[in-house]
């Protein structure tokens, strides 16, 4: 994580090549938004407030499905989906390695690092 910083009242998280504005749950690379659903929008929005720590696989779920009863893998879906836009932990577009925004603690949960 680089920064976070208040501009005109809109949080703004920076880390690596993107900015999550977190008032608009806009997601930019560059100047370029990408295309996120609302669930990994919810998912990233917690795992951002409690970045540094893990939060467990349970409070993901009863945070971002509050009145829902859903399975584990909804919510590995999602993760693998911001990982996929975020290309965590793979080669960039010019061959380097990958960045780990998401890191998974096994039998625990997930940590924004």
């Amino acid at each position: 994580m680089n920064s976070l910083t208040n501009v005109t009242s809109d949080a703004v998280l920076h880390f690596g090549p993107f900015a999550f504005h977190l008032q608009q749950r806009l997601v930019l690379e560059g100047d370029q938004p990408l295309r996120l659903g609302g669930r990994a929008l919810d998912i990233l929005q917690v795992l951002v407030e409690r970045a540094g720590s893990v939060v467990s696989k349970d409070e993901l779920i009863a945070r971002v499905w509050p009145r829902s009863v859903v399975e584990e893998i909804n919510l590995r879906v999602h993760i693998a989906a911001l990982r996929r836009v975020f290309r965590d932990g793979q080669g960039g577009r010019d061959g380097q390695d990958g960045h780990c925004y998401i890191a998974t603690i096994p039998e625990r949960g997930y940590s924004f690092v």
